[in-house]
Order: C-alpha cells, then structure tokens, then sequence
C-alpha cells in the first residue's frame, strides 16, 4: 500500500529545513474542522490515501455560513449544517486529514502548483523533471485528471514575478533545493528510487509544500512543448526497470 498523507507529513515536519514550509496538517475530526474554520478562511480535507485530487473537498467560511465543494458539487450551510455537508462528502471506511488552504498565487486569473520529478536512478536523487499543473478554470485542484494541465514553469515564474529575472532565478533554485531535501528525507523512512513532489507559491511568493507522491506519474510532462524532461524520465525509468506510471 502506498504511505499515507500523513505519514509523509510527519517525517517532513521532523526536518527544520522543511517544517517551515508545511502548511498546518492534522486527522479530521469534527472539533478539528470547526477549529481551523475559526483560524483559516478555508480548509482542504483531504482522504489519506487519496490520489489524483479525488475526493478533496474544501469548506470556505462566507459572510453567512459555509460553501462545502468536492468536485463538481457544492452546497451551502450554516454554522449549524456545516459538519452535515462535510460528512455528506466524506467515504465512511477512509480516514481524513484536515489542512489549511493556501492563498496561492494566480497564473492568467487561475491557481497553479508546481510538480517536481525526482528520482535516484543509481545513489543519488537528482530532479528529471520540473513543471507548472495549471488548475482548469473555477477549480479548486491542479491534478491532469480534474482537468489541469502542463505549462512551462519558467513561465509561469515569470508572470507571476512580473518579468523579474533575478526573483524567478532564486524562486527556481529554491524550488530545487527544497525538493531534493524533501526526498532525502522521505527516503530516510522509505525505499524509494522516485517522487513526486507538490509545491505552491502564495501571493506572497512564499513556498509551501502541499504533499510528497511515492507514486509519481509522469503523463504530465508529456503535455510541455520541449521533450527534454517526459525523455530524461523515461530513460531513467528504464534505468530503475520502472517503464510504466
């Protein structure tokens, strides 16, 4: 079974290089959700081991009351309904986790996070691939199968840094140098020869980490314009005797 959502938070959180970088995360339990409502002006709850950003549902905190969404559905509910609406959603054999949603920051109008491809092909983790998962309009999620899709993240940097080079240059180095840390350390714990890893940036230009994938797939990088990154995947996947994702 692949390692739960929290599990891979928990070791994160361990690191002081990575803790700062964690959006606050916990199980999901009624007086959790509540809780964080009063804190954030939104919440993911996220099924542990959920994929492909099925089954995520997101409780924002209106003028009056709640808009509880998963998916395509949404309702509205007040202080006294909210959990109601929340539970409606939720699959009763799954456990959940309850985090903090992000103000991120906007790519022509929409939210976007950023994947990174990191493998150890022989003893060293290196990065084959980095991209933008540009989120479909009026979605809440980036994931390809929730109808996000690849763009260049130098690109995308640079629309959201306002052509500044030397921002975009250290975002970038940043981005690198977190995720190799971030494998280093689930691979602590684990053994594992890829990851995927999640990032956001926030309207601030800060860097979170959204979650680590012990099962990367790598379709994404099909969909970018330059073949440099889905060839250098691919080889290295034929390296680990991995061909198919």
């Amino acid at each position: 079974m692949a390692v739960g959502k929290m599990k891979k938070y928990r070791e994160m959180l361990r690191n002081p290089v990575l803790r700062p970088h964690l959006p606050e995360t916990h199980w999901m339990t009624d007086a959790r959700a509540l809780g964080m409502l009063k804190t954030y002006s939104s919440i993911f709850i996220k099924p542990n081991q959920g994929s492909g950003g099925s089954g995520i549902i997101r409780v924002k905190r209106l003028k009056s009351g709640y808009e509880v969404r998963c998916g395509p559905s949404m309702k509205l509910a007040g202080a006294s309904s909210v959990l109601k609406a929340i539970h409606s959603y939720r699959k009763s054999n799954d456990r959940y986790l309850v985090q903090r949603d992000l103000r991120l920051a906007k790519y022509h109008g929409v939210i976007f996070d950023i994947r990174v491809y990191l493998q150890k092909p022989k003893h060293k983790w290196m990065i084959s691939g980095m991209t933008a998962r540009v989120a479909a309009p009026h979605k809440f999620v980036t994931n390809v199968h929730k109808g996000g899709h690849a763009a260049p993240l130098r690109e995308v940097l640079l629309s959201i840094f306002h052509n500044n080079s030397a921002k975009v240059d250290n975002c970038y180095r940043k981005i690198e140098q977190l995720s190799i840390v971030i494998a280093k350390t689930i691979n602590k714990w684990h053994p594992i020869h890829e990851l995927g890893v999640d990032l956001a940036i926030d309207g601030t230009g800060r860097i979170w980490i959204i979650e680590a994938n012990s099962r990367p797939g790598h379709m994404l990088f099909t969909q970018l314009p330059d073949r440099t990154m889905i060839r250098t995947i691919l080889a290295n996947k034929r390296s680990l005797g991995r061909t198919t994702s």
